[in-house]
């Protein structure tokens, strides 16, 4: 199993506790040249969405 496998497994298993602790560790194998510029670009749009915050819906009264 290759380590882009891998961090993409723990991406999608939200195995971090926040997004920036999953982009440092990609960061660092980036620097490292462990992953490659596509697999650190796919990943990070990966982090994005898994991580993305939940926006709240507000009603139209709340809004007044």
């Amino acid at each position: 199993m290759s380590i882009a496998t891998l961090l993409e497994n723990l991406i999608n298993k939200k195995f971090y506790d926040t997004k920036k602790e999953i982009q440092n560790k990609l960061d660092v194998f980036y620097a490292m040249s462990k992953i490659s510029d596509e697999e650190y670009t796919n990943m990070t749009l990966k982090v994005e969405e898994v991580y993305a915050e939940p926006v709240e819906e507000t009603t139209e009264e709340e809004a007044l």
